[in-house]
C-alpha cells in the first residue's frame, strides 16, 4: 500500500509550485516556483533547509529543475530554466548562483544527456538548444525545415524534453504541436517523428531497460500512453479511470514519469489527482485526489530500496512512498 504525507509549506513555500526534481542520492528534493525561488527540503525530515533566489528586479517562474552529477566541495549542483529566458546553474548547500545563460525566448524545459556533457532546452520559439555543460556556450539550434511537405521539426511551443538513457547525442523533445519529435543533437533537423502527444508539461519520459516512451497528455480522451522508440508504434492507452469509481472526471495530464520499473506515476487538473499506476496490470494503486489545483510536477526515487513519489498542488507538497 501507499501512504502520503502532506507538507502544507506555507510559510516554506509561498508561491505556486510548477516543477521539482529529486536529488541523484535523494537527499534533497528542489520545487521551483513561480515567484522564481527555488525550495530546496531535506527528505529526511521534510524540513525546508535552502531557498534559491536570483538577484533581479522582477523574478520570473521556474519552469524546469535538472540536478547534475558533481564532483568537489558541493556535491550537489542543479541546472534550472525560467520563463525569462534564463538558464541558471546553482550550488544547492552554498546557495551560489554558478553560470548562467540568458535567452530572448521563454524556455520551458531542460535535460542532461547521460554522461552530463550536454543538456539541451525548450521554449516558446519552437527550438532546442544544445548546451556544453563546462563551457556553458550553445553548441546547436535544432529546429523544423523549411519545407512544408515534411515536419522535421517543432510547430508550435515544446514543454518537454528528454535525452535518450544512453546515447549522449539523441534526444527526444514534445510540446502542443501533437509530435515527438526525435533528434540527433549534432543535426540542424529532427531525424524522425512520432504523432499523437500533446505535452503542456513534463510528460515525457524514457525506460532505460526497453527503450519505451512515456507521454501525457493534456485532453480527456488516451492521455497517458506508452510508445515504442525504435518503431515509433504506440504500445498501449494507459486507462486513467479507477476500476469501479463513480468518478466520471477524467484527469488531464501535466506530469508523468516511468515510477522504476513497476509504476507510472502521472497527475494532472480537471480532477486535480495524482495516480500511481502498476505497470504490469495497468491499473491504478495509489490515488492522491481531491487537490485544491491541478498537479503540475512529480518526480520519483528510490531510497534505501523504497518507491517515494513526490507531487505538488498550488504551493503544497505530497510525499508518498510505498509501505514495505
Amino acid at each position: 500500500q501507499w501512504y502520503q504525507r502532506r507538507v502544507g509549506a506555507t510559510t516554506e513555500v509561498n508561491s505556486p509550485i510548477l516543477c521539482s526534481r529529486y536529488s541523484f542520492d535523494g537527499k534533497y528534493i528542489a520545487f521551483g516556483c513561480s515567484n522564481g525561488d527555488i525550495k530546496i527540503f531535506y527528505t529526511q525530515t521534510y524540513n525546508h533547509v535552502y531557498t534559491l533566489t536570483p538577484d533581479e528586479g522582477k523574478k520570473l517562474p521556474v519552469t524546469c529543475i535538472r540536478f547534475k552529477h558533481n564532483e568537489g566541495k558541493d556535491l550537489y549542483v542543479l541546472t534550472a530554466t525560467y520563463s525569462s529566458g534564463h538558464v541558471r546553474f546553482w550550488y544547492v548547500t552554498s546557495k551560489q548562483l554558478g553560470k548562467e545563460i540568458k535567452e530572448g525566448v521563454e524556455l520551458f524545459c531542460c535535460d542532461f544527456n547521460y554522461n552530463f556533457s550536454k543538456f539541451a532546452t525548450g521554449g516558446d520559439d519552437y527550438k532546442i538548444r544544445i548546451y556544453d555543460v563546462e563551457r556553458m556556450t550553445r553548441l546547436n539550434m535544432l529546429s523544423k525545415g523549411e519545407s512544408f511537405e515534411r515536419m522535421d521539426g517543432h510547430a508550435s511551443r515544446v514543454f518537454a524534453v528528454k535525452y535518450h538513457p544512453d546515447n549522449e547525442h539523441v534526444l527526444l523533445s514534445c510540446g502542443w504541436d501533437n509530435t515527438i519529435q526525435i533528434w540527433d543533437d549534432r543535426e540542424g533537423h529532427a531525424i524522425r517523428r512520432i504523432f499523437g502527444a500533446h505535452v503542456c508539461g513534463d510528460a515525457l519520459d524514457m525506460d532505460p531497460v526497453y527503450y519505451h516512451v512515456l507521454t501525457g497528455s493534456w485532453r480527456r480522451d488516451n492521455a497517458l500512453q506508452v510508445w515504442d522508440f525504435d518503431s515509433g508504434r504506440l504500445i498501449k492507452n494507459v486507462p486513467l479511470q479507477i476500476q469501479n469509481s463513480t468518478d466520471k472526471k477524467v484527469c488531464h495530464l501535466y506530469c508523468a514519469k516511468w515510477a522504476g520499473t513497476d509504476f507510472i506515476a502521472c497527475g494532472g487538473s480537471d480532477n486535480n489527482a495524482m495516480r500511481i499506476i502498476e505497470k504490469s496490470s495497468i491499473q491504478t494503486i495509489g490515488t492522491l485526489d481531491g487537490l485544491n489545483r491541478g498537479c503540475y510536477t512529480l518526480d520519483y526515487i528510490e531510497i534505501n530500496n523504497v518507491p517515494h513519489v513526490t507531487c505538488a498542488s498550488g504551493s503544497n507538497v505530497y510525499f508518498m512512498s510505498l509501505n514495505v
